[in-house]
């Protein structure tokens, strides 16, 4: 076969066009193709002779036509190959900076996501203040989250910062369609729609610490959301029934029948109108309902309002004979605005609280109020956002690259309802009203790493014997490592 097959082969590569008339390359081509054959007789040649050898004594020859053969082992190859893309894909793991690690499986339904982030601060109070001056691990929070096909997701946080171990967020989300962002259910341990800088997460914080406007809504509490959006990328809406959560509260378990009725509509509308200059203008309003029953034994009320520094500026009534519980509804309205163009960032909301709160027989509901304004500017030219300052180029002492650097500044303002005052709270123990001026810088070495610096004064009307409590002066600073 190869004295048949080879000669016939070399003639027909040869001769088919006269050889005078082929260049040099073309030369070289023909040669390849020659050596080509040749390597793929030879191949043959082989294995015929494993076959000849394998085969039984006396048996005759194999009849098969040289092109049934290479048929046949090109579709052997073929099979090989099919094999190899039905085998099992292994999975997909991502390890981001500041984004955790991610495992997604081959056909990408499945993911678990890994992630942690640790905050350590410093307090100085310049002027004594209400508190020492302290270090402290102020979070450190290990994150979860794992996706179950397109229609499930959930997550689950935990905070093991300032000695003491919380379940923060522990909740499920079901997406009946997939493919539209209009509807999605929430089920569990989550943030209620109140508060706009609640609602930031805590990793991209402009400040060490929230303003005065937190006090008057709730840390997190138990019950199921809907959320989504009504129209893509303008305009949101989230709707809760929730246990009921006082000022601050972080709610593990209810202690009444009664629920919260929690909602908030987002918009932003002048996007998609040609109006770039104000795309992204947010405007919104948030607030919350519901019936709140305690007793001496207890109050359900908010323990004390704090202070950017965190320290406790008013409180009711708490001694025996004389305690203030909640008794009725509580009822909250919270407009909120926030402005982003390029560099600079605007957030601003206001937050009016009624309570009614008791004290032996008698009754009242007081409603407290704050507002507070923020400014952001990014020196390094990079864009403010609600989600925090990705530096362009991240430090890097030996490329001259020193990441993000942001100014910020805050002004607000808390008042308690002077109704108060003297049966419910105590004027000199307890202020009126506090009114906050902060300014920071902060610096965002990469996405994992920032650095906060802030000095806020607080001055306070009422709060002591004689007359108004002295302001409190204080420095923060944070490190905050993001994995």
């Amino acid at each position: 076969m190869r004295q048949s097959l080879l000669p016939a082969a070399i003639f027909l590569c040869l001769f088919s066009v006269p050889l005078p008339a082929l260049a040099d390359e073309e030369t070289d081509a023909l040669r390849q193709q020659i050596k080509q054959l040749e390597a793929r007789l030879n191949q043959l040649e082989r294995r015929e002779q494993e076959r000849a050898q394998a085969s039984p004594a006396g048996a005759s020859p194999p009849t098969a036509t040289l092109e049934s053969r290479v048929s046949v082992l090109e579709r052997n190859d073929e099979i090989a190959a099919e094999a190899k893309a039905q085998a099992p894909k292994p999975p997909t793991i991502e390890v981001g900076n500041g984004k955790g690690i991610t495992v997604t499986s081959p056909d990408k339904q499945y993911s678990f996501r890994f992630g942690a982030y640790v905050q350590g601060d410093n307090r100085t109070y310049l002027n004594g203040g209400g508190a020492p001056d302290t270090f402290l691990i102020r979070s450190a929070r290990p994150i979860i989250e794992a996706k179950a096909t397109d229609y499930f997701s959930g997550r689950l946080m935990l905070d093991f910062g300032q000695g003491t171990t919380r379940l923060l967020d522990a909740y499920t989300d079901f997406k009946p369609v997939p493919d539209s962002k209009l509807f999605s259910l929430r089920a569990g341990k989550f943030k209620v729609p109140l508060g706009l800088e609640r609602w930031q997460a805590e990793q991209e914080l402009l400040f060490v610490e929230r303003g005065l406007t937190t006090n008057l809504v709730p840390f997190r509490d138990l019950g199921v959301m809907a959320f989504g959006e009504l129209v893509p990328n303008r305009l949101s809406y989230e709707l809760a029934v929730t246990n009921g959560a006082v000022d601050l509260g972080d709610n593990n378990i209810d202690t009444n029948s009664a629920k919260d009725i929690n909602g908030r509509l987002f918009a932003y509308p002048f996007r998609q109108i040609g109006v770039p200059l104000l795309e992204d203008l947010g405007l919104g309003v948030a607030g919350s309902y519901g019936t709140h029953g305690g007793s001496a034994a207890a109050p359900n009320v908010v323990p004390a309002y704090l202070t950017t520094g965190q320290s406790p500026f008013f409180s009711y009534r708490s001694a025996a004979g004389s305690v203030v519980y909640a008794n009725g509804t509580e009822q909250r309205l919270n407009p909120q605005a926030m402005y982003y163009h390029g560099s600079l960032g605007l957030l601003g909301e206001y937050v009016s609280d009624g309570q009614e709160v008791r004290r032996g027989a008698t009754r009242r509901m007081l409603t407290n109020d704050a507002w507070m304004g923020i400014a952001s500017y990014v020196l390094t030219g990079e864009d403010a956002s609600f989600n925090g300052v990705r530096p362009s180029a991240p430090f890097d002492l030996a490329q001259g690259h020193w990441g993000a650097f942001e100014l910020v500044g805050r002004y607000g303002r808390l008042n308690v309802d002077s109704h108060a005052f003297p049966y419910f709270a105590d004027i000199t123990t307890s202020a009126k009203s506090a009114t906050e001026m902060e300014a920071g810088i902060n610096w965002y070495l990469n996405n994992a790493i920032k650095l906060n610096l802030d000095y806020a004064w607080t001055r306070f009307v009422g709060g002591a014997v004689s007359g108004d409590r002295a302001g409190e002066q204080v420095v923060m600073t944070r490190v905050q490592y993001r994995f």
